[in-house]
């Protein structure tokens, strides 16, 4: 299964059940529909963040994100999202384009990352849930950065790049201030590398990523369950 069609899977997941039963004409005391508390809201979650390949295989890997997320209902539908995280260590290949083969796996960089983004979130069925389920879509952009890395002996770093993302949180209502909520995120950033990784394309190029762009924009997945605080009901 690749990471994007988990993602894509994993929204589908969290829309199938509320879009597949919008039944009007309920009384009352019988409606699934209930209201949603809060005007403001803190969430605290933890999740796992998986960075996509890169044509020079010196992405990072898998790791635990630790995040916190600001919300503020601009909206009976509408929220403006806030989100800091911290991933205490990822572990990136580390490449010496001097050499080829074995040798040129020179070993692994072990860096904090930071992940700051802010952007909107649509409730799909308003300011309300459906069976305690209340699906969100959200979009936003931000910056992911390395904390504190210098440049490898292949002088390529990680370093702060711009991050686009899209994704879908479902909302788990408890009746009170306390509330669950799950996340799925697809973040873009790019990639870009020293020109001692290029190299003519041709047959006897040994060079890490021959002709291709110094640049290239990759897809990554993040997957997040947590604990929200609403305020202000």
């Amino acid at each position: 299964m690749t990471r994007r069609t988990l993602v894509l899977g994993s929204t589908l997941f969290l829309l199938a059940a509320p879009l597949g039963a919008q039944v009007v004409g309920y009384p009352p005391d019988r409606s699934p529909y209930e209201d949603l508390r809060g005007k403001q809201g803190i969430a605290y979650g933890v999740g796992v963040i998986s960075p996509g390949g890169d044509p020079a295989g010196v992405a990072p890997g898998q790791g635990v994100l630790l995040t916190a997320t600001y919300q503020l209902k601009l909206s009976n539908a509408l929220w403006l999202n806030t989100r800091a995280g911290y991933v205490p260590n990822l572990l990136r290949p580390v490449k010496d384009p001097l050499f080829t083969g074995p040798k040129r796996d020179y070993g692994t960089s072990v860096d904090p990352y930071l992940v700051l983004d802010a952007g909107f979130g649509l409730n799909l069925a308003g300011n309300k849930s459906w069976r305690r389920l209340s699906p969100q879509l959200h979009g936003g952009m931000g910056i992911v950065s390395t904390l504190g890395e210098d440049y490898d002996l292949g002088a390529y770093r990680f370093g702060t790049k711009l991050q686009v993302s899209y994704g879908a949180s479902l909302r788990i209502p408890t009746g009170r201030s306390w509330e669950w909520q799950a996340d799925v995120t697809h973040m873009f950033w790019k990639y870009k590398y020293p020109s001692t990784y290029r190299g003519d394309g041709s047959a006897t190029d040994m060079s890490i990523i021959g002709d291709h762009k110094l640049t290239a924009w990759k897809g990554n997945a993040l997957l997040q369950v947590g604990l929200t605080r609403y305020l202000y009901r």
